[in-house]
């Protein structure tokens, strides 16, 4: 199911997961660019496109460098081997 058809069904759910959302993705002991820069190495290991591109632009927003965004994904392929990386071409846009 989309998050498009999710949001026509059940909107309530919707609002919730994007207040979850909000809550975690706000300044406390780690900085927001440090969780979106885990939030996409996780996305890499998920092999989630949509996931990875989202986070990586928020990451960028939120002054992620190239050179950060590689290292995070380095991460990620160390701890899950290369598929982490090598699955998306949209991975090496992201760090250039």
């Amino acid at each position: 199911m989309s998050l498009t058809m999710l949001n026509e069904r059940d909107p309530d759910t919707v609002r919730a997961l994007y207040a979850y959302r909000k809550e975690v993705f706000r300044e406390g002991p780690l900085d927001i660019k440090v969780k979106e820069l885990i939030a996409l190495a996780i996305s890499s290991v998920l092999k989630c496109e949509k996931c990875l591109e989202y986070h990586v632009e928020a990451a960028k927003r939120v002054g992620a460098t190239g050179d950060e965004i590689l290292d995070a994904l380095e991460v990620a392929m160390y701890m899950t081997g290369p598929s982490a990386m090598i699955w998306s071409p949209y991975i090496d846009e992201a760090v250039k």
